[in-house]
């Protein structure tokens, strides 16, 4: 009789453990997905700056270039913003399959992917 409630008692024991146990993977899946998330968007945001001051001086070096080339500075820059704003349209009205979606299922797959 004393082995068996020896044996109930490490067995619930056991189960304690256990459940501690998938508590803190969770935890720390948890913790570990979050800190990727993190991490993709902090080096998103670094390339993205970069990538956003390279542009600007190619806009105004190419707007510079064009309006010396029309010997007029304003013209160079009113054709830079058309094409910017051409541009704009152009991915406002695609927004959805070329942005809404790619970030949506880039966001998911980063959450659900398996290292």
């Amino acid at each position: 009789m004393e082995t068996t409630k020896t044996r109930i008692s490490d067995l619930t024991g056991h189960i304690r453990d256990y459940i501690e146990t998938r508590i803190d993977i969770v935890k720390l899946e948890a913790v570990d997905t979050g800190a990727s998330a993190a991490s993709s968007m902090v080096s998103w945001a670094v390339i993205s700056i970069l990538s956003l001051i390279t542009l600007v001086l190619i806009t105004i070096g190419g707007a510079i270039g064009i309006g010396y080339y029309m010997d007029n500075f304003a013209a160079g820059f009113f054709i830079v913003a058309g094409f910017y704003l051409l541009v704009a349209l152009v991915i406002y009205f695609n927004r959805n399959n070329w942005l809404r979606k790619p970030i949506v299922n880039s966001i998911i797959k980063n959450i659900y992917e398996d290292d």
